[in-house]
């Protein structure tokens, strides 16, 4: 298959994707008509309850369609070019260490929250929060030192 063929193919599957997806917001204003903004909320969610199961089916069916595109052409990839494949192992093993790191700074304490009695406030779920703050700080850092060397090496070329 030509690479022109592909592309093409890609772009009338976006198309698709997107005409879905608009006909969906369409559908979502002509429904809202329907509902009275003076009845409680539970009683508006219910008469949008249709309507907002359609949004919940197409968000996981774009979810997956970009799992299945994130983790099949890298794959494809690897395969056809073997020294592209180690370049993406090593950047898969980096991003392990930084969660891996990120989980082991984190702490599981038991939060002191005095109106909270909620089913949250246990330590592997604050573990897991902490760790997503600091893979944050640490991306966030990573990303300003590369930005820096670029700037720098850019500077002294």
């Amino acid at each position: 298959m030509k690479p022109n063929t592909l592309l093409k193919i890609g772009q009338w599957f976006y198309y698709l994707l997107m005409a879905v997806s608009v006909v969906l917001v369409v559908l979502f204003y002509i429904n809202n008509r329907n509902v009275n903004t003076n009845d409680p909320f539970s009683k508006q969610i219910t008469d949008m309850g249709p309507v907002l199961n359609f949004y919940i089916v197409w968000s996981y069916i774009l979810v997956g369609i970009a799992v299945v595109f994130s983790v099949v052409f890298p794959i494809f990839r690897m395969i056809s070019n073997p020294k592209s494949g180690i370049k993406t192992l090593v950047s898969i093993v980096i991003i392990a260490a930084v969660f891996f790191i990120a989980y082991q700074l984190g702490s599981g304490t038991i939060l002191d929250l005095p109106a909270y009695k909620g089913p949250d406030n246990i330590p592997s779920r604050l573990k897991l929060t902490d760790m997503a703050i600091f893979t944050m700080y640490i991306l966030l850092a990573g990303a300003l030192v590369a930005m820096l060397f670029s700037s720098l090496r850019r500077l002294f070329k």
